[in-house]
């Protein structure tokens, strides 16, 4: 009789266990997590949304600009949806519903992130280019018969390439390459079909934005957030939005960020080997700067349309 009982005991216990820990993986199961970007996130370029998501199961993805977002694509099934086209300085919400077989099984709380603080030129049509390797999203304007990136680059060449003090919230101002990587990777370092401007490309650019002693105006960011103060004055006419994105010597160290912006070209500097040739811009002056780049220090790069 003590034999019965205790075999009843124990297949009790199992059958209690086995349903306790079952319902408490489940539980665990019911929150959908926002992998990429995560909740709350500042600074996103990258055009990916992703989320944990489970075999043989299919997700509606809602996503916009309201706290209440819209329908963006139903019916996907491998937690992830890209390329999504971000606008700069947006804040974007979004959620996902789970289903399988046609039922609702559960609803994601409504995530939100926020986009690179950059403002564009509202007087200027731009267009959107996603950058397939990783998936950065960019806003081009053309300028003339020329197409150029709005924003700096930012791909990421390892060894070559940083944030400006190494740190991820400067991403607003894109990478600085070493000019080395001008040698190595050229004509890898901007997306297919683009390509960093030569000397010449620059200089049509200067043209057509203005004269070249005061064109500065025209092409440097015209919010207050960015440049350093002075009585040069900031319009962003042509819609390049430039930024003061600093440069990294040989050292290494930083400096500049907030004073200068210096872009590489693709031109080889004929006096110095190995080098090539930059153009910068100043927080106190309006003119556009030719000059020698050396190879040792850390540029912006705007890329062009070939």
């Amino acid at each position: 009789m003590i034999s019965i009982v205790n075999i009843f005991l124990k297949k009790a216990f199992l059958i209690f266990s086995f349903t306790f820990f079952t319902g408490y993986f489940c539980l665990a199961q019911t929150q959908i997590s926002a992998i990429q970007p995560v909740d709350n996130a500042k600074n996103v370029q990258t055009g990916v949304i992703r989320w944990n998501a489970l075999a043989d199961h299919q997700y509606d993805l809602y996503f916009g600009t309201s706290a209440n977002p819209p329908v963006y694509k139903t019916d996907l099934q491998n937690g992830e949806e890209k390329p999504v086209i971000l606008e700069l300085s947006k804040k974007y919400y979004w959620k996902v519903v789970e289903k399988k077989e046609g039922k609702v099984l559960r609803t994601s709380k409504v995530f939100s992130f926020n986009t690179l603080p950059i403002q564009l030129n509202p007087k200027i049509n731009y267009n959107a280019l996603v950058d397939t390797r990783d998936y950065k999203v960019y806003w081009t304007v053309k300028i003339g018969e020329k197409e150029w990136f709005a924003q700096n680059l930012d791909f990421d060449l390892a060894g070559m390439s940083w944030y400006y003090d190494n740190n991820p919230q400067n991403s607003i101002y894109g990478k600085l390459y070493a000019g080395k990587a001008l040698t190595s990777n050229q004509k890898s370092i901007c997306p297919e079909s683009w390509h960093i401007p030569a000397i010449e490309e620059w200089n049509e650019l200067i043209g057509k934005s203005g004269d070249i002693k005061t064109v500065g105006k025209n092409l440097k960011d015209s919010s207050p957030m960015y440049w350093r103060t002075s009585n040069a004055a900031r319009s962003n006419d042509s819609g390049m939005t430039v930024l003061p994105a600093g440069s990294r010597d040989s050292k290494p160290s930083f400096a500049n960020l907030g004073k200068y912006a210096f872009f590489w070209t693709s031109t080889p500097d004929q006096k110095v080997a190995g080098s090539f040739l930059s153009v910068d811009l100043g927080f106190m002056r309006d003119k556009v700067n030719n000059s020698s780049g050396d190879q040792n220090w850390s540029y912006s790069i705007r890329c062009v349309r070939d």
